[in-house]
């Protein structure tokens, strides 16, 4: 297999890890709306809405750096 077929391979792999805290956190609040777990009059939604996107988001945010600087110091 061609090194920069590998390393590309590699990236997207990196990449696809980094944005599942993201994707687990939209599907989440997607099966809570659909399932009707939370209706329009349930206290605080919007404020658990954004917590558990602030959530998603950074844990992505802290796998993709961690990610990155593990490969600059790789090469």
């Amino acid at each position: 297999m061609p090194v920069i077929f590998k390393k590309r391979c590699h990236s997207a792999l990196f990449a696809l890890m980094a944005f599942t805290p993201w994707l687990l956190s939209m599907y989440m609040l997607y099966v809570f709306e659909k399932d009707q777990i939370w209706v329009v009059e349930t206290l605080h939604r919007d404020k658990m809405t954004i917590a558990i996107l602030v959530t998603g988001m950074a844990l992505s945010f802290f796998l993709q750096s961690y990610f990155l600087k593990r490969e600059k110091n790789n090469h």
